[in-house]
């Protein structure tokens, strides 16, 4: 009978170790999640400041162009184009 009473002390002990790692799995879980998000929020600032430093990038491309360029139809063209361009990239950033 006393051997019973070792083997179900010794089961209880190795469950309460099992709930404990588990509670410490959880917070750690918790954690990576918390940090994933900042993460990929991150992620998404970045890829948003990609995305305008092309556009200005772009923008300086074709202001250098046009200060060459005599021809001022042209240039109004292009102005306009990269307008239009502009307000689309404005309309999906407001979607």
């Amino acid at each position: 009978m006393e051997d019973l009473s070792v083997l179900l002390s010794g089961v209880e002990y190795k469950t309460l170790q099992l709930i404990k790692i588990i509670k410490e799995l959880k917070e750690e879980n918790i954690e990576i999640k918390t940090k994933l998000e900042e993460l990929n929020q991150t992620n998404t600032d970045n890829n948003l400041k990609i995305k305008y430093l092309a556009e200005k990038n772009t923008i300086l491309k074709i202001t250098n162009s046009i200060e060459g360029e005599e021809n001022k139809s042209k240039a109004k063209l292009k102005i306009n184009e990269l307008l239009r361009e502009v307000e689309r990239c404005l309309a999906l950033l407001n979607k």
